[in-house]
């Protein structure tokens, strides 16, 4: 009888080993479908990406449930590949199914709650839903601001976000108040060189942008493109961020061949840094087509 229990002791023990190394091996997939997916997402190779993390949000929900925090970052990820692909009411379905899971086992304040909530709000301002994006953002900021208090980086994070949305939905004044008091605590916590700082200096040259003080916002712009190309370097995104939102504040000035080698400059580093097919390289490509078209006239 010993010699038995041993025996079914050796087979249980074998048939753990088993199993944990077939858990291994999940998680090690995962983990590479994970990387590919990050690495597509960051070429620009967005269809790719979203396949990736399809894969990656079916192994998890298989692996760990479909409510384990793990599962969710996926889907919330997903969410994200979704929305940078243009497909926003998929990213705000997403976002829907991850916030209701959050809600119901993290709590409604709960910090990844809240990601998600500030997550859906971002897929209803993209889609014109700015009234609703507002609302969200103002529910996210007023816990954010009693929890973690106003001049917390998340709270402003949040307060950055409402002012965007804000001037979205064409309430100038309001959103550019915002915007300034963002940029004074940022500039106070920071520093006027930080890449959040310059975030929201290029926001509020936005807003003055859309108040046709196109003068000012070129200023702005100008101002931070030297500083991004300072502290970031010249092959930064950000830096041709810069790039694309100076030349289209020049278009709107009429100053056409400035604008048009501003965009270049964009253009060639969206190329470069994001793909030849993610969005900003294509919206660079048409803005400079349209730009070097009136510029002949």
């Amino acid at each position: 009888m010993r010699k038995m229990l041993l025996c079914v002791a050796v087979m249980l023990s074998c048939s753990v080993l088993c199993a944990q190394g077939q858990r291994e091996q999940q998680l090690l997939a995962m983990h590479q479908q994970y990387r590919s997916a990050a690495a597509l997402s960051a070429q620009g190779r967005l269809l790719e990406a979203e396949i990736e993390m399809r894969k990656v949000v079916s192994s998890c929900s298989q692996v760990f449930g479909r409510s384990h925090p793990d599962t969710l970052t996926s889907r919330s990820d997903l969410a994200a590949t979704l929305a940078g692909e243009g497909k926003y009411a998929e990213a705000e379905k997403e976002n829907r199914a991850v916030l209701a899971i959050r809600k119901e086992v993290l709590g409604a304040e709960h910090p990844d709650t809240l990601l998600s909530r500030n997550n859906l709000a971002a897929a209803l301002q993209e889609q014109g839903r700015h009234a609703e994006a507002v609302r969200e953002y103002r529910a996210v900021l007023a816990v954010r601001q009693r929890v973690l208090g106003t001049e917390h980086l998340v709270t402003l994070e949040s307060r950055n976000n409402l002012a965007t949305a804000l001037n979205d939905q064409g309430r100038r004044t309001e959103a550019e108040k915002e915007h300034r008091a963002v940029l004074a605590l940022r500039e106070r916590l920071l520093g006027a060189e930080h890449p959040r700082t310059l975030d929201s200096r290029n926001n509020l040259a936005a807003v003055l942008q859309e108040q046709e003080r196109h003068a000012e916002a070129e200023r702005e712009h100008r101002q931070i493109l030297s500083l991004r190309q300072k502290t970031l370097g010249e092959r930064h995104p950000d830096v041709f961020l810069s790039w694309f939102n100076l030349a289209l504040c020049l278009e709107a000035r009429a100053r056409f061949e400035e604008a048009a080698v501003c965009m270049r400059h964009a253009l060639e580093g969206f190329k470069t840094s994001l793909g030849v097919d993610h969005p900003h390289t294509r919206y660079a490509g048409e803005s400079l087509r349209r730009i070097e078209s009136v510029a002949k006239r």
